[in-house]
């Protein structure tokens, strides 16, 4: 038995062996300087930054509460307040943001199949200073760098399902567009519908299926189930049933995967799919890229006269991968993906947008020929042309796998997963962190080459629990850089300090 033990093991470690180029010596390094806990295991979603007074706002999903932070001191990330915002039965915080000069933060409230909200609230207090109607499914809301103008992401993504007709129906997505006065009241709003893309040259619809995994109440009794009998014989059986249509498309569910995971098909040719993800707005906020995700789209919008005025296609990336889940790791497979990018964040200067390709929609990953979903990369676009620049190709999942953070498990499965990422200048060069859902960990990409966008650190996100990055910031204390991950999945939030490690690493 000891024997067979001792063999299991290194047959083990021989099949996780990669065959991979060796790593350079590191030039910079993400240095892991505190760790905030909420005193939650989970929740912790998104963290946003005033660096004038060196204080942060963090969401907490699961339980509707912000808290505020202090950042003066790194090392020990302190609380400095806690504010409920009194949600009602179904309502979910999603996002947050602090208000770049006045005591003043943002917070979007998702209210399901209803339109959600925007609240204004003092950092100081918590008191509501101000309200307005969002859309359908919102979510992530940032602000202009001067402070007055708010743009709210609504995804509208609920399914929902009409069984008379036997149809899948769903919310709208759009887009907030709200005005502040100098001192944080809302001047106006304006909600944003976005055009069908779908028709237009270029845009990519794959014939062997991408699929929108979502959960929908199927039967009606109000709660999720995770199996299901849905043809009703009396068995739970690993097959595809067919649960009726989405704009005349048919739907079909897994029974062992019950209502969880139905699989939506994005081959329709309805702009009701479209779904703003998040949001960057330019320096000098007169134009605002929004990522459609689940569409591999980029949408652009003049805020001088509030107008969606097109779209920018993603495309696809080839590189090579490990895309199987076999016991080995070797990154010498062709990857064709769509990029399906979830986070963007524009250069300082405005000449680029940056986007962290993640994926959303699910794929067969061995189908011959099959474009996949999930870029794995960070993309580097021009924001005039909407032209592609250039991407880091495998390095995310290689560095990742170098510092023993990649499983085989997430080969097939969109790799280390980018999510969301921040842009910032180190000594007039651009820079971009992001954060890796699956790996635990962020990591720092130099732009000085924008055709080729560098992963140059990895900074470990403390401890051996599951992470899941996904709120990422960035501020300065005197000229020392540093980055916050806010971990949804162990309810922390971790400080990194960006170090040189050599002297040569000057940008």
């Amino acid at each position: 038995m000891k024997i067979f033990s001792i063999i299991t093991l290194v047959s083990t470690l021989l099949l996780s062996a990669c065959v991979s180029a060796p790593v350079a010596p590191a030039k910079w390094a993400l240095e892991p300087v505190s760790l905030y806990h909420s005193g939650y295991e989970k929740g912790t979603e998104i963290v946003s930054v005033q660096q004038s007074t060196l204080r942060a706002v963090l969401s907490n999903f699961g339980t509707g509460e912000v808290d505020v932070l202090d950042l003066s001191k790194p090392e020990k990330l302190r609380r400095i307040a806690r504010f409920s915002l009194g949600l009602g039965q179904g309502e979910e915080l999603t996002s947050v943001a602090f208000h770049p000069s006045l005591d003043l933060f943002a917070a979007v409230v998702d209210v399901g199949i209803k339109r959600g909200r925007l609240e204004i609230r003092s950092t100081s207090t918590g008191e509501l200073v101000d309200k307005v109607e969002a859309g359908f499914g919102s979510d992530a809301v940032v602000i202009s760098s001067d402070g007055r103008l708010i743009m709210v992401a609504n995804e509208g993504e609920d399914f929902w399902f009409d069984q008379q007709k036997k149809q899948f129906l769903k919310a709208r997505g759009s887009v907030s567009v709200i005005h502040l006065d100098q001192n944080g009241q809302i001047e106006a709003n304006n909600n944003l519908k976005l055009a069908d893309v779908t028709a237009r040259e270029g845009f990519v619809i794959e014939a062997q299926g991408h699929y929108l995994e979502v959960e929908v109440d199927w039967n009606g009794d109000g709660k999720i189930s995770k199996q299901m009998d849905f043809d009703g014989n009396g068995l739970i059986e690993d097959k595809k049933v067919n649960l009726g249509s989405f704009e005349e498309t048919e739907v079909f569910g897994n029974e062992t995967k019950g209502e969880r995971k139905i699989l939506i098909p994005i081959t329709t040719r309805s702009s009701i799919l479209l779904e703003p993800e998040y949001i960057a707005i330019s320096p000098d906020a007169s134009w605002a890229f929004v990522t459609l995700q689940e569409n591999n789209e980029v949408a652009v919008i003049n805020l001088v006269n509030e107008k969606v005025m097109g779209y920018y296609n993603m495309g696809i990336t080839e590189h090579k991968a490990d895309l199987k889940n076999d016991g080995w790791v070797r990154f010498e497979q062709s990857i064709t993906a769509l990029r399906e990018p979830d986070g963007i964040a524009l250069t300082s200067d405005g000449r680029f947008f940056v986007t962290a390709d993640e994926g959303d929609t699910e794929t067969p990953v061995n189908a011959d020929g099959q474009t996949l979903s999930g870029g794995r990369t960070i993309s580097v676009f021009n924001t005039k042309t909407g032209k592609f620049v250039g991407d880091t190709g495998n390095q995310l999942d290689e560095v990742a796998f170098a510092h023993h953070l990649y499983l085989d498990s997430q080969s097939g499965r969109k790799g280390a997963e980018p999510e969301m990422l921040v842009s910032f200048d180190i000594e007039g060069t651009s820079w971009v962190a992001v954060g890796m859902e699956r790996g635990g960990a962020v990591m720092l990409i130099s732009l000085a080459d924008p055709e080729h966008p560098k992963v140059e650190a990895l900074g470990k996100i403390p401890g051996e629990d599951i992470k899941s990055p996904e709120g990422i910031a960035h501020f300065m204390l005197g000229e020392d850089h540093y980055l916050l991950t806010a971990n949804e999945m162990n309810g922390t939030v971790a400080a990194f300090k960006i170090v040189r490690t050599a002297p040569d690493a000057r940008p």
